[in-house]
């Protein structure tokens, strides 16, 4: 066993090198005090080589115990930081959700109280305005390093409570808007997307000859779209009941998830300063 400096001995090592070390110094000791026939001594000696050897021990599993929480706290650290790098990623992606919701609203909410339509203008504010309530966007949480800790099992390294609480808040709140969207795109399907196919031609902005030889969307120029057919079918569309009940469904969804999505900026901006608190303490 190498007899260099204690540090620079394995962890597992330690209590080995100790014991070793302390059990040849007594070994002497104990073998001069029986050569002289000196009992009494020796068994001071004996009580005192047992009470060090156990002093021993404490201090080389403290130093272990000590070693292994060093690195526990530097994984931890890691961790931390890279939740960091998520939330970051998730505030503008919520940032960006909360803008779609709000401009998705709106537009159901516009076409609603369509009152005019009887030019190539009024026919194309129409049709951009359905393509944007018919523009179908879900939201997918930049999460990874939380899916990290659940799948390598490593959430214990997060030893601050209320991180952990807001990361298990974070992931109900994820569960959540995917139920919500899952509910508003099959309502979508029923009163929206379903209905419009069967009372008219959708999509008539683009040139899809051209848009597949050049994959990329080709717009027709207006006068190439023939309005006098198109829009007796659009007026046909916004009478429909179901149509005009899934534009009432489309407000109200979009609504509720800008609003939960905004509640999650309040969540992951709380995370992010119970990450930053936990790190001024390394």
């Amino acid at each position: 066993m190498s007899t260099g400096h204690l540090s620079e001995i394995p962890a597992c090592g330690r209590t080995k090198y100790l014991n070793e070390t302390m059990i040849k110094f007594f070994r002497k000791i104990r073998y001069d005090l029986m050569v002289k026939n000196k009992t009494a001594k020796y068994l001071t000696y004996a009580i005192g080589e047992i009470v060090l050897v156990v002093i021993g021990i404490l201090i080389a599993l403290s130093i272990n115990n000590w070693n292994e929480d060093r690195k526990s706290r530097k994984q931890e650290v890691k961790y931390l930081k890279n939740l960091q790098t998520d939330i970051d990623l998730e505030l503008q992606n919520n940032d960006s959700l909360i803008n779609y919701r709000a401009v998705t609203a709106k537009a159901a909410a516009h076409l609603l109280d369509f009152k005019t339509l009887e030019t190539v203008s009024d026919f194309l504010t129409l049709e951009h305005t359905i393509q944007q309530v018919f523009l179908r966007k879900t939201f997918i949480p930049i999460n990874n390093t939380y899916k990290e800790l659940l799948s390598s099992g490593n959430l214990n390294y997060i030893t601050n409570d209320s991180i952990k609480d807001y990361l298990l808040k974070l992931d109900k709140m994820y569960v959540a808007i995917d139920n919500m969207e899952y509910h508003m795109y099959r309502e979508y399907e029923e009163y929206l997307y379903n209905i419009a196919v069967a009372n008219g031609a959708v999509i008539n902005l683009f040139d899809f000859q051209k848009t597949a030889e050049n994959g990329a969307f080709v717009f027709k120029a207006p006068s190439q779209i023939p309005i006098d057919t198109l829009i007796p079918q659009y007026k046909r569309l916004l009478e429909k009941k179901e149509f005009l009940n899934g534009l009432k469904l489309s407000v109200m969804n979009n609504v509720v998830l800008k609003n939960s999505h905004t509640d999650m900026i309040g969540l992951l901006q709380k995370l992010n300063s119970l990450i930053l608190d936990d790190l001024k303490t390394n």
